[in-house]
Parts: C-alpha cells; structure tokens; sequence
C-alpha cells in the first residue's frame, strides 16, 4: 500500500526573538498539521554567528573522535573567503562547542591540512559517519542543474583522502537522486532496534525543466554496504500495520513528504531526548523554511513551523541547508544548534546569511 500523505492547513506558531519578529505564513499554506508534540520553535537570533564568507552548502555530522565534520562549496572554507582558497567542494572539522567552536579545513580551502580532493568540481549536502568511515553524497557537477549525476564518496582518515564510487545515480528526468542522510548520534550509534543495521537516505526524483520538485523520497543500505549500489533498497509504501516496505526497484519508490509549494531534499535528524524525528526543508528561497517532525524517519509528518520570512530574510535565492547537529543538542532535546546555508539575493536581507557558514541557536516548547 502506498503511504498516505497527510493534508494539513493550521500552521502552529513559532515565535522569533525580537527584533526579528515576523509572522510565519498563512495557514493554508503549510502541508501537514500542527505537531502534537512540539508547540513552538523559538530562534535566538541574538547567537546568530557566521564564518567561511563565500563557502556554501555546509552539510553536518558526528564523528567518533568527538568532533563535527562538514563539508562546503565555491570557497575558501574557514578562514577563507570566496576567492582566497577557493575550491569546489573542501572539508573541515568543527572542534568544541557551538558557543566557542573552532574551524579547521580538513581537505581543501584555506591553509588545510590536505590537498584537495575535489578542486574543480563537485558538491555535496549530505554527510554521515558511520563506522569511522566518513560519507558523502555527490552532485557530480557533469551537467547544468538538475541535470547531473549523483553519487558516493568515502573517507576512511577522517576527511583527509576521499575515493569515489564508480556508480552513479543517473541524471534524467524522473530519476531519483539521494542527497541527504539521516543523522542518529556519534558515528551512526543511537538508532533505534527496528532500525538498526541500516543507513538511512533522502532524495529527489528529476523534475522536469521549468518545474519545481515538491516529493522526497527515502533508501536505506546496509551500514557495511554503502560503497555497493547493489544493496540500496527504497521505501515503497507502508503495510496496514504502518510497518515500511522496501524495495529494490527504484520505479517502485513512493513519496514520503509532499509540500505542494515545492521543497529541496530536506534534512532529517533524531532527537531521541523527545522521541522525534526532526525534518527541515526550505519551499523556495533563503526566507521559505518548514520545519516537521514525526515518530518514525518516514513520518507521518507533523508541522512545527513554516515560514515565509524566516530570518527577516527575503524569498530570492536559494535555501540550501537546515541542520541540528545531534552533538550540541541538549540532554533534554529542547535546545539545538542550527547550521544552515542560503544563498542569494534573500540571504543579503534581514540576518544576512547569504554563503557563509550560518549558525544560531534554537530551543522547542512541548505540548504537556
């Protein structure tokens, strides 16, 4: 049976620290019912820092030497800018803290500690670790977006070297491109029973020119399989008792979120503290956020917040990234650090995110 995608059309409000103060949008226009377990999001947009100007993208995660990894584009990492060690894809580790994190170019950018591996080409928005191994998924960059490739590489030093598999998700309108992972806790530990042995992906199917994708979709591999293409299996629906059914026929994979305003690949994170799984997907430019959240990484998806001036910031551009990296949320769940990316015009406006390296805290109110 396919899953059955929930309507909704009452928005749940989400507060912002003043002087930020605008309203999110109109109920109608949020795709899924309030959350019965978040009330609100608050964003203290007096935290807001930024680092890395002209280095994008900046997917997160948890590695088990304690430390952040993530990756950007077009530029210098930290320390950087967008022309002074400049490269298409880098990678770097974020030490300590978010109050007093400290930045440091793994491969690529600016005074890093290796060569880099993807100089000329190559993007990612999607990062795991799992196993001591270092993942990331690929746009290949072989064509004019969205008609690339997309694809896998590995680290097995922690960023220093990466290899690329010799398999592609292919470009084609209708194909379906994965480009982000689910993040559990440090180096892929934390998932829950019924899940475990698995890594867990989203993407996208090809839209056709002109048009905007508004389905994700989702795939899961073996932990020790992810460099073969042979063990991917996606998501084609639900049986009565909700339980997932995979699949290895690509053809076969059915939704699993569905924003009729459009929506990029989206993020998804556990928080275990509360027992939810946090999604964050932008409907358009810098300003378009959403953020849901639901009981299991496939939904049924709930709406926490969904905002058309998100940031004070405006619609033009691009929304790239939305992160909670699960090291610097707190033990009761209700306070998270958000890593985000925008680029363009919007971005330049209220918080002036754009193409930086982003980060601001955040903290959730519960229903009793």
């Amino acid at each position: 049976m396919a899953l059955k995608l929930l309507p909704g059309s009452v928005l749940v409000v989400a507060a912002l620290v003043a002087p930020l103060s605008g309203q999110a949008q109109t109920a109608s226009e949020a795709p899924y019912p309030p959350s019965t377990a978040i009330r609100s999001i608050t964003w203290h947009w007096d935290t807001h820092a930024t680092a890395a100007p002209g280095s994008d993208l900046w997917p997160v995660t948890w590695a088990p030497d304690g430390n952040i990894y993530v990756a950007w584009g077009d530029g210098g990492g930290f320390g950087g800018t967008n022309s002074d060690g400049r490269v298409a894809m880098g990678f770097a580790r974020i030490e300590g803290p978010p109050e007093s994190y400290v930045g440091v170019n793994v491969n690529g950018g600016k005074d890093p500690e290796n060569a880099a591996s993807f100089p000329e080409t190559g993007k990612t928005g999607g990062m795991l670790c799992v196993g001591g191994v270092l993942y990331a998924l690929l746009n290949l960059q072989d064509g004019e977006f969205p008609d690339v490739n997309a694809g896998l590489a590995w680290s097995t030093d922690l960023g220093a070297t990466w290899t690329k598999a010799p398999w592609v998700f292919p470009k084609g309108v209708g194909s379906l491109k994965l480009a982000r992972f689910l993040n559990f806790g440090q180096d892929h530990t934390g998932v829950p029973e019924h899940l475990a042995g698995f890594v867990y992906l989203y993407g996208m199917r090809q839209p056709a020119d002109g048009e905007a994708g508004s389905d994700l979709y989702m795939a899961r591999a073996p932990e020790d399989g992810l460099a073969d293409r042979a063990t991917y299996e996606f998501l084609g629906g639900l049986t009565a008792d909700g339980d997932p059914i995979w699949t290895a026929d690509v053809s076969r994979a059915e939704p699993i979120f569905t924003d009729p305003n459009g929506t990029n690949p989206g993020t998804v994170v556990h928080n275990p503290a509360i027992g939810r799984y946090i999604l964050t997907a932008y409907h358009g430019g810098p300003s378009r956020l959403g953020l849901f959240d639901a009981p299991e990484p496939w939904g049924p998806w709930t709406t926490v917040a969904y905002y058309d001036d998100w940031g004070e910031m405006g619609p033009g551009g691009y929304g790239l990234t939305c992160s909670f990296p699960r090291k610097w949320m707190s033990a009761d769940g209700l306070t998270m650090w958000c890593v985000f990316s925008v680029w363009g015009d919007g971005g330049k406006t209220g918080i002036a995110a754009h193409d930086h390296f982003n980060l601001v805290r955040a903290t959730l109110a519960l229903h009793d």
